[in-house]
Protein backbone atom coordinates (compact mmCIF):
# COMPACT_ATOMS: atom_id res chain seq x y z
CA UNK A 1 0.00 0.00 0.00
CA UNK A 2 1.24 3.50 -0.85
CA UNK A 3 -0.20 6.54 0.90
CA UNK A 4 -0.07 10.14 -0.35
CA UNK A 5 -1.98 12.79 1.63
CA UNK A 6 -4.86 10.45 2.44
CA UNK A 7 -8.25 11.99 3.25
CA UNK A 8 -11.93 11.12 3.31
CA UNK A 9 -14.00 12.31 0.37
CA UNK A 10 -16.82 14.72 0.98
CA UNK A 11 -20.30 13.50 0.16
CA UNK A 12 -20.46 15.95 -2.76
CA UNK A 13 -17.28 14.37 -4.18
CA UNK A 14 -18.77 10.88 -4.32
CA UNK A 15 -20.02 10.26 -7.86
CA UNK A 16 -23.09 8.20 -8.77
CA UNK A 17 -20.74 5.45 -9.96
CA UNK A 18 -18.94 5.49 -6.59
CA UNK A 19 -22.33 5.39 -4.84
CA UNK A 20 -23.34 2.27 -6.79
CA UNK A 21 -19.95 0.61 -6.25
CA UNK A 22 -20.09 1.22 -2.49
CA UNK A 23 -23.53 -0.39 -2.22
CA UNK A 24 -22.69 -3.33 -4.50
CA UNK A 25 -19.41 -4.08 -2.67
CA UNK A 26 -21.16 -4.25 0.70
CA UNK A 27 -24.10 -6.26 -0.70
CA UNK A 28 -21.77 -8.78 -2.34
CA UNK A 29 -20.10 -9.40 1.01
CA UNK A 30 -23.45 -10.71 2.31
CA UNK A 31 -23.52 -13.52 -0.28
CA UNK A 32 -20.86 -16.05 -1.25
CA UNK A 33 -20.78 -18.81 -3.86
CA UNK A 34 -20.08 -22.26 -2.37
CA UNK A 35 -18.24 -25.18 -3.99
CA UNK A 36 -21.44 -26.54 -5.53
CA UNK A 37 -22.31 -23.20 -7.15
CA UNK A 38 -24.99 -22.39 -4.59
CA UNK A 39 -25.42 -19.04 -2.90
CA UNK A 40 -24.74 -18.77 0.85
CA UNK A 41 -25.96 -15.89 3.02
CA UNK A 42 -22.88 -14.54 4.85
CA UNK A 43 -23.83 -11.43 6.88
CA UNK A 44 -20.71 -11.95 9.03
CA UNK A 45 -18.66 -10.65 6.09
CA UNK A 46 -20.60 -7.37 5.96
CA UNK A 47 -18.00 -5.44 7.99
CA UNK A 48 -15.26 -6.58 5.60
CA UNK A 49 -17.40 -5.32 2.71
CA UNK A 50 -17.88 -1.95 4.40
CA UNK A 51 -14.15 -1.49 5.03
CA UNK A 52 -13.22 -2.42 1.46
CA UNK A 53 -15.97 -0.15 -0.01
CA UNK A 54 -14.87 2.82 2.12
CA UNK A 55 -11.21 2.29 1.30
CA UNK A 56 -11.73 2.01 -2.46
CA UNK A 57 -14.44 4.64 -3.06
CA UNK A 58 -14.52 7.06 -0.08
CA UNK A 59 -10.84 7.70 0.66
CA UNK A 60 -8.28 9.45 -1.53
CA UNK A 61 -4.50 9.13 -1.53
CA UNK A 62 -4.16 5.33 -1.28
CA UNK A 63 -2.83 2.94 -3.91
CA UNK A 64 -2.60 -0.84 -3.69
CA UNK A 65 -0.56 -3.41 -5.56
CA UNK A 66 -2.43 -5.68 -7.97
CA UNK A 67 -2.59 -8.77 -5.71
CA UNK A 68 -2.59 -6.96 -2.37
CA UNK A 69 -5.26 -7.84 0.21
CA UNK A 70 -7.02 -4.54 0.84
CA UNK A 71 -8.79 -5.56 4.05
CA UNK A 72 -5.73 -7.05 5.78
CA UNK A 73 -3.60 -4.07 4.77
CA UNK A 74 -5.86 -1.26 5.99
CA UNK A 75 -6.90 -2.83 9.32
CA UNK A 76 -3.23 -3.11 10.22
CA UNK A 77 -2.53 0.50 9.34
CA UNK A 78 -3.42 2.81 12.23
CA UNK A 79 -3.87 5.95 10.13
CA UNK A 80 -6.12 4.37 7.52
CA UNK A 81 -8.06 2.29 10.09
CA UNK A 82 -8.82 5.42 12.15
CA UNK A 83 -10.11 7.23 9.08
CA UNK A 84 -12.33 4.27 8.17
CA UNK A 85 -13.83 4.07 11.67
CA UNK A 86 -14.68 7.79 11.51
CA UNK A 87 -16.51 7.35 8.20
CA UNK A 88 -18.46 4.36 9.60
CA UNK A 89 -19.99 6.64 12.25
CA UNK A 90 -21.05 9.41 9.85
CA UNK A 91 -24.81 9.90 9.34
CA UNK A 92 -24.20 10.18 5.59
CA UNK A 93 -22.73 6.68 5.54
CA UNK A 94 -25.91 5.30 7.09
CA UNK A 95 -27.80 6.29 3.93
CA UNK A 96 -25.64 3.82 2.03
CA UNK A 97 -26.36 1.12 4.63
CA UNK A 98 -30.13 1.66 4.27
CA UNK A 99 -29.87 1.02 0.54
CA UNK A 100 -27.66 -2.00 1.23
CA UNK A 101 -30.20 -3.48 3.64
CA UNK A 102 -33.01 -3.11 1.11
CA UNK A 103 -31.04 -4.90 -1.61
CA UNK A 104 -29.87 -7.62 0.79
CA UNK A 105 -33.45 -8.37 1.85
CA UNK A 106 -34.53 -8.49 -1.80
CA UNK A 107 -31.71 -10.89 -2.71
CA UNK A 108 -32.49 -13.07 0.32
CA UNK A 109 -36.13 -13.35 -0.76
CA UNK A 110 -35.05 -14.02 -4.35
CA UNK A 111 -32.66 -16.77 -3.24
CA UNK A 112 -35.29 -18.34 -0.98
CA UNK A 113 -37.78 -18.36 -3.87
CA UNK A 114 -35.21 -19.99 -6.14
CA UNK A 115 -34.45 -22.69 -3.56
CA UNK A 116 -38.17 -23.33 -3.07
CA UNK A 117 -38.70 -23.61 -6.83
CA UNK A 118 -35.79 -26.05 -7.12
CA UNK A 119 -37.12 -28.09 -4.21
CA UNK A 120 -40.60 -28.07 -5.72
CA UNK A 121 -39.20 -29.23 -9.06
CA UNK A 122 -37.30 -32.07 -7.38
CA UNK A 123 -40.38 -33.13 -5.42
CA UNK A 124 -42.53 -33.00 -8.57
CA UNK A 125 -39.99 -35.10 -10.47
CA UNK A 126 -39.81 -37.68 -7.67
CA UNK A 127 -43.61 -37.85 -7.50
CA UNK A 128 -43.89 -38.37 -11.25
CA UNK A 129 -41.19 -41.04 -11.08
CA UNK A 130 -43.03 -42.76 -8.22
CA UNK A 131 -46.36 -42.58 -10.09
CA UNK A 132 -44.74 -44.04 -13.20
CA UNK A 133 -43.28 -46.94 -11.22
CA UNK A 134 -46.62 -47.58 -9.53
CA UNK A 135 -48.40 -47.58 -12.90
CA UNK A 136 -45.84 -50.03 -14.27
CA UNK A 137 -46.30 -52.23 -11.21
CA UNK A 138 -50.09 -52.13 -11.58
CA UNK A 139 -49.83 -53.05 -15.28
CA UNK A 140 -47.69 -56.09 -14.47
CA UNK A 141 -50.05 -57.13 -11.67
CA UNK A 142 -53.04 -56.71 -14.00
CA UNK A 143 -51.30 -58.75 -16.71
CA UNK A 144 -50.47 -61.51 -14.22
CA UNK A 145 -54.06 -61.53 -12.92
CA UNK A 146 -55.42 -61.60 -16.46
CA UNK A 147 -53.19 -64.54 -17.35
CA UNK A 148 -54.29 -66.35 -14.21
CA UNK A 149 -57.97 -65.80 -15.04
CA UNK A 150 -57.43 -67.05 -18.58
CA UNK A 151 -55.71 -70.16 -17.26
CA UNK A 152 -58.53 -70.79 -14.78
CA UNK A 153 -61.13 -70.40 -17.54
CA UNK A 154 -59.23 -72.80 -19.78
CA UNK A 155 -59.02 -75.32 -16.97
CA UNK A 156 -62.75 -75.02 -16.38
CA UNK A 157 -63.48 -75.63 -20.07
CA UNK A 158 -61.12 -78.59 -20.10
CA UNK A 159 -62.77 -80.02 -17.01
CA UNK A 160 -66.17 -79.60 -18.66
CA UNK A 161 -65.08 -81.82 -21.56
CA UNK A 162 -65.57 -84.95 -19.43
CA UNK A 163 -69.24 -84.96 -18.41
CA UNK A 164 -70.63 -86.90 -15.43
CA UNK A 165 -72.30 -89.31 -17.90
CA UNK A 166 -68.92 -90.00 -19.46
CA UNK A 167 -67.39 -90.60 -16.06
CA UNK A 168 -70.15 -93.12 -15.13
CA UNK A 169 -69.75 -94.87 -18.45
CA UNK A 170 -66.03 -95.14 -18.00
CA UNK A 171 -66.48 -96.42 -14.45
CA UNK A 172 -68.85 -99.20 -15.62
CA UNK A 173 -66.64 -100.41 -18.43
CA UNK A 174 -63.22 -98.93 -17.94
CA UNK A 175 -61.07 -99.17 -21.02
CA UNK A 176 -57.84 -97.11 -20.93
CA UNK A 177 -57.61 -96.98 -24.71
CA UNK A 178 -61.23 -95.93 -25.07
CA UNK A 179 -60.76 -93.29 -22.39
CA UNK A 180 -57.70 -91.94 -24.16
CA UNK A 181 -59.52 -91.84 -27.48
CA UNK A 182 -62.51 -90.08 -25.93
CA UNK A 183 -60.35 -87.45 -24.23
CA UNK A 184 -58.34 -86.87 -27.37
CA UNK A 185 -61.52 -86.57 -29.40
CA UNK A 186 -63.13 -84.08 -27.02
CA UNK A 187 -59.87 -82.22 -26.68
CA UNK A 188 -59.54 -81.88 -30.46
CA UNK A 189 -63.14 -80.69 -30.80
CA UNK A 190 -62.90 -78.03 -28.09
CA UNK A 191 -62.80 -74.36 -29.18
CA UNK A 192 -60.05 -73.62 -26.69
CA UNK A 193 -57.57 -76.00 -28.26
CA UNK A 194 -58.44 -75.94 -31.94
CA UNK A 195 -54.97 -74.57 -32.57
CA UNK A 196 -53.55 -77.81 -31.15
CA UNK A 197 -55.30 -80.13 -33.63
CA UNK A 198 -52.09 -80.69 -35.53
CA UNK A 199 -50.43 -81.93 -32.36
CA UNK A 200 -53.39 -84.21 -31.65
CA UNK A 201 -53.29 -85.62 -35.18
CA UNK A 202 -49.56 -86.15 -34.89
CA UNK A 203 -50.16 -88.10 -31.67
CA UNK A 204 -52.73 -90.28 -33.41
CA UNK A 205 -50.32 -91.02 -36.24
CA UNK A 206 -47.66 -91.95 -33.73
CA UNK A 207 -50.09 -94.30 -32.00
CA UNK A 208 -51.01 -95.87 -35.36
CA UNK A 209 -47.33 -96.35 -36.16
CA UNK A 210 -46.81 -97.87 -32.74
CA UNK A 211 -49.67 -100.30 -33.41
CA UNK A 212 -48.20 -101.27 -36.79
CA UNK A 213 -44.81 -101.78 -35.18
CA UNK A 214 -46.42 -104.00 -32.53
CA UNK A 215 -48.20 -106.03 -35.24
CA UNK A 216 -45.00 -106.37 -37.22
CA UNK A 217 -43.16 -107.54 -34.12
CA UNK A 218 -45.91 -110.13 -33.48
CA UNK A 219 -45.70 -111.36 -37.06
CA UNK A 220 -41.93 -111.56 -36.87
CA UNK A 221 -42.18 -113.57 -33.67
CA UNK A 222 -44.69 -115.96 -35.28
CA UNK A 223 -42.38 -116.41 -38.28
CA UNK A 224 -39.40 -117.02 -36.00
CA UNK A 225 -41.40 -119.60 -34.08
CA UNK A 226 -42.44 -121.38 -37.30
CA UNK A 227 -38.87 -121.38 -38.58
CA UNK A 228 -37.67 -122.79 -35.27
CA UNK A 229 -40.23 -125.58 -35.47
CA UNK A 230 -39.18 -126.42 -39.05
CA UNK A 231 -35.56 -126.48 -38.07
CA UNK A 232 -36.26 -128.80 -35.17
CA UNK A 233 -38.24 -131.18 -37.42
CA UNK A 234 -35.54 -131.19 -40.09
CA UNK A 235 -32.88 -131.95 -37.47
CA UNK A 236 -34.78 -135.08 -36.45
Amino acid sequence: MRKNNIRAKKLTEITIEDHVNIINTIVQAHFQIDEDGGIKYTPYFSKIGKIIAITKYMIEGIEFDKDENIYSTVVNDVEVNTLINNILTLPDFKTFINDVNDIVEYKKAENIARIQNESSSIITYKLLELIEKEEEKMEKEYEALSNLNNWINEQRELNSLITPEMQRSFAESFDPEALTDAIIKKYAESDVHVKNKEIVNANKKLREKDNKIVKLEKELKKRDQKNNVKNVISDK
